[in-house]
């Protein structure tokens, strides 16, 4: 009776010999995955350790098939695989595309930090689901969003394992269980509030605020050191509030971008300000970005406020290399985390609530009532309505009366004159 068919990625009986003390040679046969049966072999310290190492070249040679071109890489994805090597193959994968932007790159590349540290040691063949959902769970079990990001990167992790056959089933990233995002329900600043809050940011601006006079006392009516605080924090939540444009957006207009002379003046959005990881000499730093998070420029027209406020700043305006109307006090790009700070720093306590968004999710509230839906993605530069009902426009407090008594009223009887008989 002839010796059992190997199946593809088999390999038949190993057998060991000791070449020198504590020097052992495995050998065996595999079935690759173009049918033929190839010889490995594998060296090692001891008899155990020699059969671990053919089994493992068996495998990298199961899907290797033959030997590879001159210089062409080796396969480096099989079951024996450790989950490092196959994250950073991702990644590898995800900046080979080219479709991620500079700012978005330390993003995944944290993803796949947080799987390595881990999980970087397991084989790609010995992970179950069951071993992912208690990573999940340990790593982003209150955080919804970072296990959603963290599912993602597995999915596509373990996609690349299956079709190089290092997998075997279903991937077992497909079936996480991830909690909803929690997602704040949009909150709009009123007029009354807005009134309230520029008044504050006011204050604070020439060191006027309650706790400014408070620590003044302290120092003996010493000015405070350091340098001056930024005077212009108003007129760019006043171009927020102009535009429902994003922070990095209004930061990025530059002169050539409004219109004031038109009939109806107009700011083109159409670009936004990033930070580019890594150093000056490597391209990192402050950028402008020539397109905003949409890819697209659209046109808004600007209230009167807004342009009054414009003329007045190019009155008194320094050139700037990057012809922005929104730079720093040295003359360069302003960087939104810094606007945030300051902005965190003049709104006190009690608008803590209220942050460059709150602007954006205002003027899709107050135009979306005025006027239509439709209207405040357009003024948003939404592409449709959906993601303007659902993260920016403020839902009412009370729902309105509904008043359908007109439509209701040809459900009535025709005689009104009739009674009915009571009980």
């Amino acid at each position: 009776m002839g010796r059992r068919r190997l199946e593809v990625g088999e390999h038949g009986q190993i057998k060991v010999t000791q070449l020198a003390p504590k020097k052992y040679r495995a050998r065996c046969e595999v079935r690759c995955r173009d049918g033929k049966i190839r010889s490995v072999q594998a060296d090692g310290p001891s008899k155990g350790a020699a059969t671990d190492a053919v089994k493992a070249r068996a495998a990298e040679r199961a899907v290797a098939a033959g030997r590879p071109r001159p210089g062409a890489a080796a396969a480096t994805i099989t079951p024996t695989t450790p989950l490092s090597v196959l994250a950073d193959k991702w990644m590898q994968q995800k900046e080979n595309e080219g479709k991620l932007s500079p700012q978005t790159i330390p993003d995944y590349r944290g993803y796949r930090d947080t799987i390595k540290k881990s999980l970087g040691e397991l084989r790609i063949g010995d992970v179950t689901p069951g071993t992912l959902e208690w990573f999940i769970e340990t790593e982003a079990g209150d955080r919804p969003a970072k296990a959603a990001n963290l599912r993602r990167t597995l999915r596509a992790m373990f996609t690349i394992a299956i079709r190089h056959d290092a997998y075997e089933g279903e991937n077992p990233a497909r079936e996480l269980t991830v909690g909803p995002s929690k997602r704040e329900d949009a909150q709009e600043i009123t007029t009354d509030q807005l009134k309230a809050y520029r008044q504050r940011v006011l204050l604070w601006m020439t060191e006027s605020t309650p706790e400014d006079i408070e620590a003044r006392e302290r120092r003996g009516g010493r000015k405070r050191s350091g340098p001056p605080r930024t005077q212009d924090l108003l007129d760019i939540v006043d171009m927020q509030l102009a535009t429902g444009a994003r922070i990095g957006e209004v930061l990025a207009l530059r002169w050539q971008d409004v219109d004031l002379e038109a009939e109806k003046p107009t700011a083109t959005i159409g670009g936004t300000i990033v930070r580019i990881p890594g150093g000056k000499k490597a391209g990192g730093g402050l950028t402008r970005q020539e397109h905003r998070k949409a890819k697209d420029r659209f046109s808004v027209t600007l209230p009167r406020f807004a342009v009054d406020m414009l003329l007045r700043r190019k009155v008194h305006a320094v050139p700037n290399d990057y012809d922005v109307i929104f730079p720093s006090s040295t003359g360069t790009l302003r960087a939104p985390k810094n606007l945030a700070t300051q902005l965190r720093a003049a709104r006190g306590k009690e608008w803590s609530w209220v942050t460059p968004h709150t602007f954006r999710r205002t003027v899709a509230t107050l135009v979306e009532r005025e006027m239509s839906l439709e209207d405040a993605a357009a003024q948003l530069g939404h592409a449709g309505t959906e993601v303007t009902a659902r993260h920016y426009v403020a839902k009412p407090k009370e729902r309105p009366t509904a008043d359908s008594s007109e439509v209701l009223e040809a459900l009535g009887p025709a005689d009104r004159s009739q009674e009915y008989p009571r009980n």
